[in-house]
């Protein structure tokens, strides 16, 4: 069965999940995966940050998706309230998708301090020894503000740095960001994060609706 996605978000981050999401589907059931986010500047009357308009949006812009992932960060260690909310604006976009939320805990940078390796080498030391103060991996989802530990963590793993060089790297460290989310690997340490692990399954749920659903119209 072929998934075609799209993956519907607040900024510049989802593009670096794309790739991770494809292989999700992939490990979930699909025979074929492919995904996209939508392109909503091309729109001639903007949606803004209300998920209600980017899902009617979405449709508009891409009918034939049979599958939608909503990424959002909890901004709490609770995400609960993310999911209801999620759910309240799928039913009200009256377009009926099959979906998967993705939440991670606090921020998605959560996800990035799971590989201290990664980390040295985006930093341009992957030798190098100095502490990052890292969060145990067990601990990580009890973690608050990610976004500010790992840009901590980034700037210890590249010292000495001083100067110029100090203030180009800080001037990168989106674009450090970014990279270290698209080479994340999956599995592994991630597998010990709850809103991964409901990520996964929540998906693993998704592709069988949408397979029995294909069944059911062959």
């Amino acid at each position: 069965m072929r998934v075609q996605f799209l993956l519907i978000g607040e900024g510049s981050t989802e593009h670096g999940l794309i790739d991770h999401l494809t292989s999700l589907c992939i490990a979930s059931g699909a025979s074929e995966a492919s995904g996209s986010v939508p392109p909503f500047e091309r729109l001639q009357v903007g949606v803004g940050h209300d998920l209600v308009l980017r899902l009617r949006a979405a449709h508009q812009l891409n009918p034939s998706a049979n599958l939608y992932f909503l990424h959002r960060d909890a901004d709490a260690s609770d995400a609960t309230p993310r999911y209801d909310e999620m759910t309240r604006a799928v039913r009200a976009s009256g377009i009926n998708p099959t979906y998967v939320a993705v939440v991670p805990i606090h921020e998605t940078e959560a996800w990035l301090l799971t590989n201290e390796a990664a980390i040295r080498r985006v930093a341009g030391r992957p030798n190098g020894h100095d502490p990052l103060n890292l969060p145990p991996l067990q601990r990580i989802e009890q973690t608050s503000h990610p976004k500010e530990r790992l840009e901590a963590a980034l700037l210890a793993a590249a010292q000495p740095l001083a100067g110029k060089r100090l203030t180009s790297f800080r001037r990168n460290i989106d674009r450090r960001r970014q990279q270290l989310l698209e080479e994340l690997p999956l599995g592994g340490a991630l597998e010990q994060l709850e809103a991964w692990r409901r990520l996964r399954d929540d998906t693993v749920a998704a592709i069988t609706t949408l397979r029995t659903a294909q069944k059911a119209h062959s």
